[in-house]
């Protein structure tokens, strides 16, 4: 009996070994995962401190499409956003118009297709092929995060990895749901945030740049002109006889009158040209690399083209307008090496000094007409181009020339600009 007891004692007590074993193992291995999953939770905390600390629209998307796929060792992040109205379009740096990393949807049905009405994160491995998502890239695995903001799905951060267990679907989504809502909550500051100050750099009426926009901009082409050793125009267009509109026709047709011109401008010239309203009825165009020919070329195309514009109101009433243009610019930059802040602000204010004198010229040689002032406005270097009547046209460089076309005294070399041609600006927004 005493021998049978020893033996069942010993079974027991070799029992609760093997289960305190099997219990530390247990323990051991929770300590550990519990050990990972604090590293991954500060690793995701980590991160998501950086984007609530980013600030703007473009530094938020290369923090979500480039910099994620470094710090969370990726094969490749993209990401999708709802905009019907093209309000992102519109805020979007330029290095993102034309990538497959981002998308702009103007509708929500592909995003409804990847998630259905009920948006949580899902993670794919055996079905990656068969998603529209990452064209062209073969992932073996993925996470899908919604980004949803006050019930609404308002876009798809994807991430991708070429291991098909990293994201599969028996991982835990608690640390990246966080990171989507994170996410979907700085991007709606963001662009909040860039659309506000969108709003303090555009004139209202006319949907250009304004005036403070116009100093901000001039200031960094002369810099980048200093830089690159590039020419740089700038342009002042004043509206000829626009109080006899208002007074004729009221504020109504003359509010309308600025709004179709300074879109009509727009639309003439490239991208990388700042149109700005500068105050009142004039406008003030920046040109980065753009010589004194070819500004004189896009000033002769606007003045034309204006003056063949018709605008009219809701009544059917119409008028028609001309504008007179003062051009100056910067173009003998060779020489210059170093050029601090104070250095930029007086070329600046130099060349709207010239325009601005430019403008009163043009203006006093009887409207309708072009006037160039270079930057040395002490000198006799200036040149003139304008409309002595609905078919002539006088170009002279200083003051030699007068009369009619064709009655120039000792005219002296100057480069003859064709107004026929349709061409003079190759790179149009249409």
């Amino acid at each position: 009996m005493r021998r049978h007891l020893s033996r069942r004692k010993r079974q027991s007590a070799i029992i609760a070994s093997r289960r305190l074993d099997r219990l530390s193992e247990t323990v051991s291995d929770l300590f550990i995962k519990a050990t990972e999953n604090e590293k991954i939770l500060n690793r995701y905390q980590r991160f998501e401190l950086q984007l609530l600390d980013v600030a703007g629209f473009g530094a938020l998307l290369d923090m979500l499409i480039r910099n994620s796929v470094e710090y969370f060792q990726l094969q490749g992040a993209e990401l999708w956003l709802y905009d019907p109205q093209s309000t992102l379009s519109e805020l979007l740096p330029e290095h993102y118009l034309h990538t497959s990393q981002l998308r702009l949807l103007s509708s929500a049905d592909e995003l409804i297709g990847l998630y259905g009405s009920r948006p949580t994160v899902r993670l794919v491995s055996d079905e990656v092929g068969a998603l529209p998502i990452f064209v062209g890239h073969r992932m073996r695995s993925c996470a899908l995060l919604p980004l949803v903001r006050h019930g609404v799905l308002v876009g798809s951060l994807h991430f991708g990895v070429n291991n098909s267990e990293r994201f599969a679907q028996d991982k835990s989504t608690d640390f990246i749901t966080h990171l989507a809502s994170i996410v979907a909550v700085c991007l709606e500051n963001a662009v909040n945030q860039d659309r506000l100050h969108r709003l303090s750099m555009y004139d209202m009426l006319t949907q250009v740049k304004n005036r403070r926009a116009f100093q901000l901009a001039l200031n960094n082409e002369v810099s980048r002109a200093a830089r690159n050793g590039d020419p740089l125009s700038l342009l002042f267009i004043d509206l000829d006889h626009f109080k006899a509109i208002n007074d004729q026709y009221g504020h109504p047709m003359g509010d309308r009158v600025l709004k179709e011109v300074a879109q009509h401008i727009h639309q003439m010239l490239r991208k990388t040209d700042h149109v700005c309203r500068y105050g009142g009825e004039e406008f003030a165009l920046v040109l980065p690399n753009c010589a004194q020919q070819r500004a004189m070329e896009i000033a002769e195309r606007i003045r034309q083209q204006i003056s063949e514009l018709i605008i009219s109101d809701d009544k059917g009433v119409s008028v028609t307008l001309t504008v007179s243009i003062g051009v100056s610019g910067w173009f003998d930059i060779a020489t210059v090496h170093e050029m601090d802040t104070a250095a930029d602000i007086a070329v600046a204010s130099e060349l709207v000094r010239c325009a601005d004198k430019s403008v009163y010229f043009a203006k006093a040689q009887g409207r309708n007409s072009i006037h160039f002032i270079g930057m040395d406005c002490g000198q006799a270097r200036t040149s003139c181009l304008h409309a002595l009547d609905d078919s002539d046209t006088m170009y002279c460089d200083g003051a030699a020339w007068s009369g009619s076309v064709g009655e120039a005294v000792n005219p002296p070399k100057s480069t003859h600009l064709d107004t026929r041609r349709n061409d003079v600006w190759p790179e149009m927004i249409l």
